[in-house]
């Protein structure tokens, strides 16, 4: 039912966007492109987790795919989806840079870089440094992931 009323929705929205654009040759093509990458970019930020399900405490950017986040762990068994979205292109450009602080104090921890569901690893020990990013289309999401974890995490993306 729930994939019904997505995919209701997301013809609706092309109906419009084809509706509201005109009818003018490559003027609608680049019209269409740029709503359906509007309309990807806003149902993305359903994909994070949730501001009250997140361990920590996070501070939004720019954008969803920027900002700082400081969280604490204890007895960590999930994945937390940070920063990230779905786009054709993003509007603030494709480089992005992580600055990060990894402690793992107990159980297992993966901080890595989710790009098209293929994971990029930037750490899974304790460890603290940069990581660039270049996003590709489609699915890139900041993710950490703990079984038994217990310790700690502070990271900027911009």
């Amino acid at each position: 039912m729930k994939k019904i009323k997505i995919l209701t929705a997301v013809l609706l929205s092309l109906c419009l966007a084809f509706a509201v654009t005109g009818c003018s040759g490559d003027n609608l093509k680049d019209s269409v492109i740029n709503g359906f990458n509007d309309m990807l970019q806003h149902f993305s930020k359903y994909a994070l987790t949730d501001e009250k399900d997140l361990q920590g405490d996070k501070t939004k950017g720019e954008d969803t795919y920027t900002g700082s986040y400081t969280a604490d762990y204890e007895d960590f068994n999930d994945k937390e989806y940070i920063f990230g979205g779905t786009a054709l292109e993003r509007d603030k450009g494709s480089e992005l840079t992580v600055t990060y602080e990894l402690t793992v104090d107990s159980g297992t921890a993966k901080l890595y870089w989710l790009d098209k569901g293929e994971e990029k690893m930037i750490a899974d020990t304790s460890k603290n440094g940069t990581y660039s990013v270049t996003l590709d289309e489609g699915d890139n999401y900041l993710t950490l992931e703990g079984n038994d974890f217990c310790g700690s995490l502070q990271v900027v993306v911009e």
